[in-house]
């Protein structure tokens, strides 16, 4: 119950009090973007840059962790593939934006800044792996399809131009690899400038949850429930039990370890997958669905799998 009281309970009260304001007149549409803005583009590549570039590089780069979450993601990905092909037929692209759903979790915006509060600083290692590995994998995979049925002359050459393009216009992909960088070559920030990192990436948190809130408090809620709590059930329960079963008996990695990649995978749908239905197309008022109710049943899903191992630690 210590980790539902002092971690879950403050961390969706923050994504409640976002949704208020912004169903009330308090916060209107300009002033969430803003607040967006000021999540993505500053305060997060602040928190990244700090806690990758003072992290070991062989410990980022741990083929082990990286089997880990993505062994079963990917084969979640293919599974709910396949399941809907038969279950709910429909195209392609919509099926790989189904799949996406099911195992691209909210990692950068809130796991991040969770799992650093729950678990201490030491969290941030395996976090900030899955925040790096994750748009070049999921992304890139679910693009690679989606290209291809569209006719789009998804080649693999323009799947990596696409996937590329948003890599290095994406902030937080950048302070990673910066981080990364510095980590290999053991700089650190001078004082001064680490002090003011750390002071901006303080704001990540808090900021990013109240802005979580408050962006879905604009996405009605409109068609295809069904789906969304199929999707919910595999992003939420499925997801992260294959992720604990293969980071726990399969690779054997530390308890913290398994941890973080067990909560990392029990997060709401990320907003990419609602960006890429509106790019190609393919649904995105469903896709808006699949987010709303991922996050409202995550509140119980997520206390239950944080209070697991805080009552297990």
């Amino acid at each position: 119950m210590y980790a539902v009281f002092n971690i879950a309970l403050p961390f969706f009260a923050l994504i409640a009090t976002g949704y208020a304001a912004g169903r009330s007149s308090l916060l209107p549409v300009p002033a969430i973007q803003g607040l967006n803005a000021f999540v993505f583009y500053f305060a997060l590549p602040a928190l990244l840059l700090v806690k990758v570039s003072e992290s070991s590089i062989g410990a980022l780069l741990d083929p082990k962790v990286v089997a880990a979450y993505y062994g079963p993601s990917l084969l979640l990905f293919f599974g709910v593939f396949l399941l809907g092909r038969w279950l709910a037929p429909a195209s392609v692209s919509v099926q790989a934006l189904r799949s996406l759903a099911a195992t691209f979790a909210n990692v950068g915006f809130v796991g991040l800044p969770l799992a650093i509060m729950a678990f201490g600083d030491a969290a941030a290692l395996p976090a900030v792996m899955v925040v790096v590995v994750d748009t070049v994998v999921m992304i890139g995979l679910t693009v690679g399809i989606v290209e291809a049925d569209q006719g789009r002359g998804g080649s693999a050459l323009r799947v990596v131009r696409i996937v590329f393009g948003g890599l290095i216009r994406n902030p937080l992909i950048i302070a990673s690899f910066l981080g990364l960088i510095m980590a290999a070559l053991s700089w650190r920030l001078p004082g001064p400038v680490n002090s003011y990192a750390n002071l901006l990436g303080n704001a990540a948190g808090p900021c990013a949850l109240f802005a979580l809130g408050a962006t879905l408090a604009r996405r009605p809620l409109t068609q295809g429930m069904n789906e969304a709590l199929t999707i919910s059930a595999a992003s939420l329960l499925l997801h992260p039990l294959l992720v604990w079963f293969a980071a726990s008996q399969v690779f054997q990695l530390s308890p913290l370890f398994v941890a973080v990649l067990t909560v990392q995978a029990a997060l709401p749908v990320a907003a990419n997958v609602y960006v890429l239905a509106q790019r190609y197309d393919v649904r995105p008022a469903q896709a808006s669905t699949n987010i709303l109710v991922s996050t409202a049943i995550a509140i119980i899903t997520l206390s239950a799998v944080l209070s697991w191992f805080h009552g297990n630690a």
